[in-house]
């Protein structure tokens, strides 16, 4: 194989990763759990708010989160509390603080995620394959041993 053909085929292995990483943007989702009930607030809490003064939606999910159960959401708009953003978020409901963390996450078993996952695989293959022919070309693949 030629010098451009080796060249080619790393700038293919560059473009799926570079692929990947644009597609894995889409992976990222948001979760909401309950970290229960607090006497002092955390130094790291970027919100406290009334229960009243959330909106009716992020008083359902507020509900949910305190039930026990852990919220995922893939637009931030979802999130609780008046900053939409990630942290903890401390909620007054009936004489209780309810503390609630938001962070963002990597979900691998999306479509997204999955195609990511595959698409950095198939990079790596690719280029590292391209490095081999080029410097390496007196070995051979590791897939050929038996």
């Amino acid at each position: 194989m030629s010098d451009t053909l080796h060249f080619g085929l790393f700038l293919v292995g560059i473009c799926l990763l570079t692929g990947a990483m644009v597609v894995g943007v889409g992976a990222f989702e948001y979760e909401v759990e309950s970290l229960g009930t607090v006497e002092e607030l955390p130094d790291n809490t970027r919100s406290v708010v009334s229960y009243g003064d959330l909106s009716a939606s992020d008083q359902r999910t507020v509900e949910r989160v305190i039930a026990g159960e852990r919220v995922v959401v893939r637009d931030p708009s979802g999130l609780p509390g008046p900053r939409k953003r990630k942290g903890k978020l401390a909620v007054n409901r009936g004489g209780e603080t309810y503390l609630v963390t938001r962070r963002i996450f990597f979900n691998w078993r999306s479509e997204f995620g999955m195609g990511a996952i595959a698409m950095a695989l198939a990079g790596l293959a690719v280029v590292s394959e391209a490095v081999r022919r080029h410097h390496f070309p007196h070995r051979t693949a590791v897939w050929t041993h038996r």
